[in-house]
């Protein structure tokens, strides 16, 4: 052998060796992690300063302490050990100086205040017993104290008003274990099974009927996971008011709906064998039926947010910045989560913002039920703010924050990521547009918001608090109900105050309601309350004075005193309520903030109530007083115990003070009833419990702010889409394709409960596999990685050794190549797995599917050839020729498809809808046609006549894109007669003006005279928002284009024959002209480019292991949903054959129309009521933009539709399917008591979405899936405000949002059609509702009690299930079927409205009763195959003589057992403002309903979901066994594949003539 070969070969191996290793390093830098970037934060303030506001420290709690028990003179006991005879310290918080302290601090530059803090004491161990406060300070070295309870209170706090301490339950629980069970050993054994550890006792609260009082009724459960569900029917009234614990009683006992005076009586009642036992099957240690360990092992991870570059906002002590936010934060440890110093853009707009009580009065016929009403800050909403689980409670890569408190212990305690703070993208737009009139292009903004959330769990249910900020300026509060319901034993009339959801468990119904308080400075400290609403007018038409029209006006009221801005909880309240500041916008406007509530609360308990001053702030849904120290909270933690003089009454803040120019607080209160049913167990979900408000900038700005956002997107059809300098989405692939790095899951929850935690857990260092380092410590004298300069060390090195290296090089080569190997099967970028849900539907769901282009062709083709008349193409279609308008699919009937789908019947024959105008006939009309059989059809049948009553009138036809160029043609020459005038109003020749459509066409049956109004057109911007004051009145009524005319032109406030009349006028300097500067494009109001260059990519949604739904045709599977969807050209998106875990749930739930009627004092604006189903909601819904409009990974569908040509169109990418990640547990509960565990449920849904752009209009259309069975359809609007030209008293119908552009308030009102089949076709509809009764006491006979009961009702009869729009309707109402659940209650689903609906049009209105589904909220009525629609594309050209009219369908008919259809109308009254411009928001603007199940199953079907989540103190949380969320990081742990940006949405689309726009 060659003895040079070994050492050829080692140097050949080392070479090998150094590109392997290469090609692994380079292989890694394939997915680089998501690098946090440093990110511009504009300087708000300095964090130093919001430190005024901060929580104490433990520290700070600590020296507290030791000088209270220093200085006070007396002996203090630690509360966690304290009697009632005992002295202690109960709490110490945070003392927020004064208001006018801090502002001096912040604004003044005066001295800080003095930093104290607020001391708890029970004084026990005094002759007059009583809880005092002091204030001490300064900190961190207090040096004084002082008792501020006479200044707060007026007088010493009574000592039986101190709320409970975990001490005193404890000397509760022994006394009835050792002392009341003793005295029943016999009953207690065998009824229970008792053995001294399987019972458990839960409080009510308050303790007795008067003041003094402290009797408190113990309801006995079984002690298992959720012994909240697990009543045993005995209940025990301890009298524990003596401070001696050895005086302590038994007051009464409740066993099975009989009371007794003892348990000695019990007992010998027992004994005697003259008691009705009810033998409660035991249930094991995990509660069974309660438990909330998963049913379903785990699948594939769900959909999760990632931060491609970090975080965009920053957490500094108790500071948050967030593009132009800033705010501080903290925690009260009795009131909860509290926000200060809120500001926008700099200025101060919220001083602050808290939450004051959360009440929960129950209704019950057990005395423990009945008689509870629990304050939950008396027990602490603060206090008991659970820590939180991340991934299912608030985002995996959330900021967490630890929160401190000193309660009812001499040691602070910590919980440790009690708060999160996060970025969320919605998955919508905040705001869009995509024009494709005068000019195309698209802008939007996604809605990307800041939400702070803690989640308090106090007691059985668990409070999900969230506090959100939108780029708009917006800012939302709200809270959302999960937890376990609280239970009674049913017995009796049990039924009567809830519903049974298990064998023996009563699900009491209560009410829910929580009180804020919202200091607001709106452009200083000085504010008035100002409220806006809408009424119709009756006037007469100035361009025709022998008709009326009823337009809305604009109401405006300055509330001067406190008695007028105290809005009880169910009266009516202005639609727009604001603070107002002293300063206007640019427009002229007082700058504000608008208050709007959402709220489906209650009834309050009733005045008579000798409690309820205690509860008085409950009496109003919103409350304005003026701010004053001493008023500080709306309630006390002392009115729990004694209500019946409480400590604070909030009624007694309202003393009808002027609130006129003062420093103000508004008090809103939101709430929902609660009827328990068996979908509540184990839990009550948050899909429909959330209820809270929103404070919207109302004029504060001269425009909207989020047009100053890094996140704006812009791009024309002139421009390359796909470019990055030019759309921002385009770079996302590139800059967003990062492998996210998710922590490892870690939870110390239940880690040292009763005590701090001191411990700080450090994230782990990984380190890379390869180190380039080896060549710096080669270079410091270090071993020297191995290199081919190696081999030169030593020349004589024998070729045992070189052998000996070449086997080692040779081995580092195979573990190379092995590591290569294996990350090639394991790539870092996110690899699909098929979803796991099966697709058995096998093609029947195309039984319901839109016409293919082919299949629309064939139909054109046998019209063309078989009916014998002319045929023109629509695109080029006169008046006076023969045109097919439109075709689209026939569905089949109901009864067809359902012997197909479920009875095994033949499939139904696939047809088609033909629409044709016969202009060129003697009696012009417009006909229907069904056409089949497809694919091949050999028959047509006129429908018209059955549908219709008789032939449709061609007036009625909707106006074509051909008519409107037509039209267009005709305004442009009526404008060359009136040069002069154009170039001195408009800087114009007439060429550059855009034309606007309005609706309907005159003023009675066979009018077709259209008023259009003319604005300024520049490129790439939104015309809509620069009227120039001229509008004309154009007759095209004649088949003869030629015979059309101009009849009258409106400039500025006058009228005139004709534009030639306006010339002449301006010619003789008779005529006032507003002169207007042609807009740049730069400059113009509708221009939607962003005003700042991108930033960092906000947070985007991925799917580690691909989607989990699949979309097979028209069919959409997800978790148990099977959907079948379609698009109808003109009412847009419906869906069919909806299924929940196999079985139909709603037949058919389609959008029938939306209705925009607008106010103004210009001609176009106060006659049009569009209705969009005449233009085409299906037919506008154009390509979605990904990553804006939907996710970017989202699956995006065609649609295909053929209306005015012979030409199918394709709108590619309209429709978009995506499993959306809300950030928020859709179930939860955290357990501290009895046993230590956590379980929830993350709520991912599934969402259907299609956007319509309806001339200046965009209406985002969804539908979405829970996992609860719950279905959510919402529609929120926005694009372009339609505007006026601002002149006369124009501020009567709106707000002025530009030179000379008037914002014209007006109505959305949308209507659905939802076909229900619960259980079957045939349901019954129910109403259930709550009243008070009062009743005698049954355990005192000497004292009432107020409860809420359950109020049950079945409308029998059409007109009774007809609820007009703004009446109240039943709390509770659902589709019932004839079958019971397992529980008895027959199966349903509940509809749940949300809506913020204006007036509807009075009903004498001549043209009413073409929109008269708008009368109704909800109708329901018997289900017919020739009622399919509540309206007609007919009816918006012809509304006096309506082709369908709604309120015929309501004829009294029977609705018991039959097939019915729910028809709900949801909308809002806009008042635009200057926010408006460029683009209205979603935010705020969002309305539509739920369907619930309501007893429809057995319990809770998200039980069943894979994604639960469960671990117990006993387990490892970060072990991925125990623990699905500890393999998350791993999981997750790759590259989300992002496919290039594209978009074609400009493509073609002069095949598409424009609804009215020209």
């Amino acid at each position: 052998m060659n003895p040079r070969l070994p050492y050829v070969l080692l140097v050949g191996a080392a070479v090998i060796i150094f590109i392997l290793s290469c090609m692994l390093l380079s292989r890694g830098r394939q997915s680089p992690s998501c690098e946090s970037q440093p990110h511009i934060v504009e300087k708000t303030g300095s964090t130093s300063q919001s430190l005024v506001f901060a929580d104490l420290t433990p520290e700070e709690m600590a020296r507290v302490v030791r000088y209270l028990q220093a200085n006070l003179g007396v002996p203090l006991v630690d509360a966690s050990r304290a009697k009632p005879s005992d002295n202690c310290i109960a709490s110490v918080d945070v003392q927020v100086p004064a208001k006018a302290e801090v502002l001096r601090f912040l604004d003044g530059g005066g001295a800080r205040p003095a930093r104290e803090a607020l001391a708890v004491l029970y004084f026990g161990n005094q002759p007059d017993p009583n809880v005092t406060e002091y204030v001490v300070g300064p900190l961190p070295t207090p040096v004084y104290h002082r008792d501020v309870t006479v200044q707060k209170y007026g007088g010493k706090v009574p000592y039986h008003r101190r709320p409970m301490l975990g001490s005193e339950y404890e000397q509760v629980g022994a006394f009835l274990e050792t002392v009341a069970f003793a005295a029943a050993p016999t009953f207690l054994k065998e009824v229970f099974e008792y053995d001294g550890t399987n019972m458990v006792f839960q409080t009510t609260a308050p303790h007795g009927f008067r003041s003094g009082d402290r009797k408190s009724w113990f309801i006995v459960f079984q002690n298992v996971s959720g012994f909240f569900v697990h009543p045993v029917g005995l209940e025990v009234l301890v009298d524990h008011s003596s401070l001696d614990m050895s005086r302590w009683a038994v007051s009464r006992v409740f066993y099975n709906g009989q009371y007794y005076r003892d348990m000695v009586q019990l007992e010998s009642t027992y004994v005697q064998g003259r008691i009705s036992v009810e033998k409660v099957r035991k249930a094991p240690r995990d509660g069974d039926f309660s438990s909330m360990k998963p049913r379903a092992p785990s699948a594939a991870l769900f959909p999760l947010q990632y931060e491609p570059q970090g975080p965009r906002y920053s957490v500094r002590n108790n500071h948050v910045l967030f593009q132009a936010w800033s705010f501080a934060f903290g925690m009260s440890v009795n009131t909860g989560l509290r926000l200060f110093d809120i500001r926008h853009k700099g200025e101060r707009v919220a001083y602050e913002i808290s939450i004051q009580e959360a009440l929960s009065v129950y209704g019950s016929n057990c005395p423990g039920g009945m008689s509870t009403r629990y304050m939950d800050g008396s027990f602490g909403i603060g206090r008991y703010t659970s820590p939180l689980v991340r991934g299912v409670d608030c985002p995996y890569s959330a900021t967490y924050v630890d929160t401190h408190s000193l309660s009812e212990t001499l040691s602070p305690s910590k919980r440790k990521a009690s708060l999160c703070i996060f970025e969320q993208n919605l998955g919508s737009p905040l705001r869009r547009h995509y024009s494709n009139l005068q000019s195309l292009y698209y802008g939007g903004l996604v809605n990307s918001a800041l939400v702070v959330r803690s989640i308090a769990t106090v007691g059985n249910h668990d409070y999900v608090w969230d506090f959100i900020f939108y780029q708009n300026g917006a800012i939302e509060g709200k809270v959302q109900a999960t937890g376990y319901a609280s239970s009674s034993f049913l017995h009796g009339d049990g039924l009567r105050y809830g519903n049974r959801v298990w064998e023996h468990t009563l699900g009491t119904i209560r009410t829910h309601s929580v009180n804020y308080k919202v200091d607001l400075d709106v452009g200083g400290v000085k504010n008035s309350l100002v409220a806006h609403d809408m009424a119709f007018e009756m006037t007469r038409a100035p361009w025709s004075p022998e008709q009326q029209i009823e337009r809305p006006r604009l109401t405006k009221k300055v509330l001067d005193t406190e008695d007028q801005a105290a809005f009880r909880l169910q009266s009516k309240m202005p639609r727009y309520v604001y603070f107002a500041a002293n300063s206007k916008n640019k427009w002229g406007h007082q700058r504000g903030y608008r208050i709007q509530t959402t709220s489906f609360a209650g009834d309050h308990i009733p005045e008579a109530s000798s409690m309820e001053k205690a509860i008085s702030w409950a009496r109003y849904q919103l409350a304005v007083t003026r701010r004053k120290e001493e008023e500080p909270t709306s309630t006390s933690i002392y009115n729990q115990n004694d209500p019946w003089t409480p400590t604070v009454a909030f009624a007694d803040f309202i003393n009808n003070e002027t609130i006129t120019n003062e420093d103000l607080v508004a008090w809103i209160t939101t709430g929902f009833l609660h009827i328990p049913h068996s979908e509540d167990i184990p839990n009550t979900v948050t899909v429909g419990n959330s209820v809270g408000f929103l404070l919207r900038p109302y004029n504060y700005y001269d425009l909207d702010p989020s047009i100053y956002s890094h996140d704006g997107v812009f791009f024309t059809s002139e421009q390359d889409v796909t470019a990055c300098e030019i759309n921002p989405l385009a770079c996302l692939p590139k800059t967003a394709s990062c492998l996210p790095n998710f922590p490892p899951f870690t939870y110390d929850g239940f880690q040292n409960m009763s005590r701090q935690n001191e411990g700080k857990n450090k994230p782990n260092q990984t380190q890379p596999l390869l180190s380039a380092g080896c060549w710096e410590d080669s270079a410091a004298g270090n071993p020297p990685c191995w290199t081919a300069g190696a081999l030169s060390a030593s020349a004589d090195m024998n070729v045992k050794t070189v052998l000996i290296l070449l086997v080692l090089a040779l081995a580092t080569i195979f573990a190379l190549v092995c590591v290569l190997l294996t990350r090639g099967r394991a790539p870092s970028s996110c690899q699909h797995q098929p979803p796991a849900q099966e697709d058995t539907d096998d093609g029947q769901s195309l039984v319901f599917a839109d016409l293919t282009p082919e299949e629309m062709a064939r139909v054109v083709r046998y019209l063309q050839a078989n009916l014998g008349v002319p045929l023109v193409d629509a695109s080029r279609a006169k008046p006076s020729d023969n045109c097919i308008a439109s075709v689209d699919v026939q569905v089949p009937a109901k009864a067809e498809v359902l012997r197909f789908l479920d009875g095994g019947g033949a499939r139904p024959a696939r047809e088609a809808l033909a629409v044709l105008y016969f202009g060129n006939q003697p009696d012009p009309n417009v006909t229907e046609y069904v056409v089949g059989p497809l694919p091949t059809p050999v028959y047509h049948r006129d429908v018209t006549v059955q549908k219709y009553g008789g032939k449709v009138p061609y007036h009625r036809r909707p106006v074509t894109g051909k008519e409107y160029v037509d039209i267009n043609a005709l305004i442009q020459r009526e404008l060359r007669k009136a040069p002069q005038f154009l170039a001195a109003c408009c800087e114009s020749d007439g060429t550059d003006l855009a034309v606007l459509t309005t609706a309907p066409r005159g003023f009675k049956s066979g009018d077709r005279a259209t008023w259009f109004v003319l604005f300024h057109s520049v490129a790439g911007t939104g015309y809509y928002l620069s009227p120039v004051g001229l509008e004309v009145l154009v007759d095209h009524g004649d088949l003869h284009v030629s015979r059309w005319r101009v009849r009258q032109v409106f400039y500025n406030g006058r009228y005139f024959a004709s534009t030639g009349d306006l010339e002449d006028g301006f010619v003789a300097n008779v005529l006032q002209v507003v002169r207007i500067e042609k807009p740049q494009a730069e400059a113009v109001l509708g221009s939607l480019r962003p005003r700042h260059p991108p930033g960092s990519p906000g947070p985007l949604q991925y799917e580690p292991q691909g989607p989990r739904y699949s979309v097979r045709n028209n069919r959409v599977t997800f978790q148990g949903w099977s959907i079948a969807f379609g698009m109808n050209p003109n009412s847009g998106p419906r869906l069919f054959d909806i299924r929940y875990r196999g079985e139909r749930i709603v037949y058919e739930l389609s959008l029938q129309e939306a209705l925009a009627l607008y106010g103004s004092n210009c001609p176009g604006g106060m006659s049009t009521r569009y209705l969009d189903g005449s233009f085409g909601i299906g037919r506008f819904a154009y390509e979605l933009v990904r990553g804006l409009d939907c996710p970017y990974t989202a699956t995006y569908v065609d649609r295909h539709y053929l209306a005015e040509s012979e030409t199918p169109k394709t709108n590619q990418n309209s429709l978009c399917i995506f499993e959306h990640d809300a950030a928020l547990p859709l179930r939860r509960h955290f357990s501290d008591l009895q046993s230590l565990y956590y379980g929830g449920l993350r709520k991912n849904t599934l969402v259907i979405r299609a956007v319509s752009t309806l001339i200046n209009y965009d209406y985002i259309w969804d539908f979405m899936f829970h996992s609860s069975g719950a279905v959510e359809v919402r529609v929120h609007a926005t694009g372009y405000i339609s505007s006026s030209f601002l002149h006369g008293r124009g501020t009567d119908y709106g707000n002025r949002v530009g030179p000379h552009t008037l914002g014209t308030m007006h109505l959305h009102h949308i209507h659905y059609k939802v076909d229900l089949d619960v259980d079957g076709q045939l349901n019954s509809l129910e109403t259930q509702d709550m009243g008070y009764e009062l009743v005698k006491d049954p355990w005192n006979m000497q004292n009432t009690i107020e409860r809420p009961y359950l109020r049950r009702e079945r409308l029998e009869r059409e007109d009774e299930a007809a609820f007009p729009l703004n009446a109240p309707m039943p709390r509770y109402l659902s589709f019932a079927s004839p079958k019971p659940n397992k529980w008895g209650h027959p199966r349903s689903y509940r509809i749940q409205v949300v809506s913020f609906a204006g007036e509807h049009l009075p009903t004498s209105s001549p043209m009413e009763r073409s929109i008269s589904w708008g009368r109704y909220q909800l109708a329901v009525t018997r289900r017919k195959e020739e009622e399919p629609t509540s309206t007609s594309i007919y009816n918006q050209n012809d509304p006096w003589t309506p082709t369908v009219t709604f309120a015929d369908f309501i004829d009294n008919e029977t609705i018991t057992n039959e097939d019915l259809v729910a028809w709900i109308s949801v909308g809002f009254l806009h008042v635009p403002h200057a926010e408006d411009v460029p683009n209205t928001v979603t935010v705020g603007n969002g309305v539509g309903f739920f369907l619930r199940p309501y007893n429809y199953f057995d319990e809770d079907p998200s039980v069943e979901s894979p994604d639960s989540v469960y671990f117990s103190s006993e387990q490892d949380a970060g072990a991925c066994g125990a623990n699905p969320l500890a393999c998350l990081p791993p999981t997750a742990a790759c590259a989300p594949h992002l496919p290039p940006f594209r978009y074609g949405g400009f493509l073609n689309l002069s095949l598409a003539p424009p609804p009215g726009g020209l």
